[in-house]
């Protein structure tokens, strides 16, 4: 189990150096052409962003808490 955590704390790392690339590359590339982007778009899409990895957090760690619970039922019984 101590496996799957790092597992999954390396892939979230993973995943936010990937979205900090994503937006930085993005934001070059808008500079770049000479397109405007509508702030309230990027606003949104970087409040989406992170309301969505809050969500994948909480979500991993009631599956956490629920398998511990689980052993301890099976323990208790």
């Amino acid at each position: 189990m101590d496996s799957w955590k790092c597992v999954v704390a390396y892939d979230s790392s993973v995943m936010a150096r990937m979205q900090k690339k994503f937006w930085k590359t993005k934001q070059v590339l808008i500079k770049a052409t000479g397109k405007k982007e509508d702030e309230y778009v990027v606003a949104s899409d970087a409040d989406l962003d992170a309301k969505l990895e809050f969500f994948h957090s909480v979500q991993l760690t009631c599956t956490e808490l629920l398998k511990v619970i689980e052993k301890y039922h099976l323990k208790s019984r």
